[in-house]
């Protein structure tokens, strides 16, 4: 756990069966085991401006059986190149994207009108208070409410590498989905960059199931880190280093380069938001 250098909140859960059902469960491993059905899950799919790094067969079967499939601005451009990369026998049966949307100033001329003429739903939205990330996620409710489509979950392609502004505007989306009530409190949302995925996790108690493949992995790590104030209370298992009622802040101390101790699940209990990472092996 890398370090740089009691306080209550009406928002800290105390381990106990009172807490019971406020506890939020996060089981990701129908996203990255190949062999688990999708046909029960809801989920969108969007893939953002940034190079698609994940192996084909992972991209294939989530592409497929998402329920909605975004491509955003110039995230149509990689997917198209990601395709285009692929043999034919790849192509044969993909889905197209059922919506391409953003302000569209990355998008070609060329990719746009080739996917207007494959019958995809083109919504330009040229607001610049909000990033192509957080209209995407409005357009895709507005999509979801035309064609009575209810989903859970919302799976996002978006590197954490590259351009540091990006990658913390795309945490900002993450905030305002939640916050500000742009979608639904009960849909989560993922983001997947590289051999990583993260989420929010609010104040409260959460489980996070660890699967097999995870914990056997040598290579593998986690993250607990505060974003935008300090988290004043963390107690978590099923991790190396483990935290005790302490305080998580940037220039004090924070949770990165952790590991898993083994357990099938890590328990987190925070008094104020989280963001959490973790490497998932395999999907590259």
């Amino acid at each position: 756990m890398a370090t740089n250098g009691s306080v209550s909140s009406k928002n800290f859960c105390d381990a106990g069966p009172s807490c019971a059902d406020n506890v939020s469960e996060w089981d990701i491993t129908w996203i990255t085991n190949m062999e688990k059905p999708l046909k029960q899950i809801k989920y969108a799919i969007l893939i953002l401006n940034r190079p698609i790094t994940q192996n084909p067969q992972f991209m294939r079967r989530l592409w497929n059986q998402a329920s909605i499939r975004i491509t955003v601005d110039g995230g149509t451009n990689r997917w198209d190149q990601f395709i285009s990369s692929q043999p034919e026998a790849y192509n044969k049966g993909l889905k197209l994207p059922d919506l391409v949307t953003g302000d569209f100033d990355s998008i070609t001329t060329e990719i746009c009108d080739k996917y207007k003429k494959k019958g995809c739903k083109i919504v330009h939205t040229l607001d610049q208070d909000h990033t192509d990330f957080t209209k995407a996620l409005l357009e895709l409710i507005i999509h979801c409410n035309q064609i009575g489509v209810e989903i859970e979950n919302v799976v996002t392609f978006a590197q954490n590498s590259g351009r540091l502004d990006q990658v913390l505007g795309n945490i900002q989306t993450l905030f305002l989905a939640r916050d500000k009530l742009l979608i639904a409190p009960k849909i989560k949302i993922y983001l997947i960059s590289d051999d990583s995925i993260s989420w929010l996790l609010s104040p409260g108690e959460h489980v996070i199931l660890i699967s097999e493949e995870v914990r056997k992995s040598k290579r593998v790590w986690c993250s607990l880190v505060p974003i935008g104030e300090a988290c004043e209370r963390v107690t978590s298992t099923g991790l190396k280093w483990n935290l005790d009622h302490q305080r998580l802040k940037y220039g004090d101390l924070v949770s990165t380069s952790n590991r898993f101790d083994g357990s099938d699940k890590v328990t987190v209990n925070c008094s104020h938001t989280l963001l959490w990472s973790m490497r998932i092996p395999n999907i590259k």
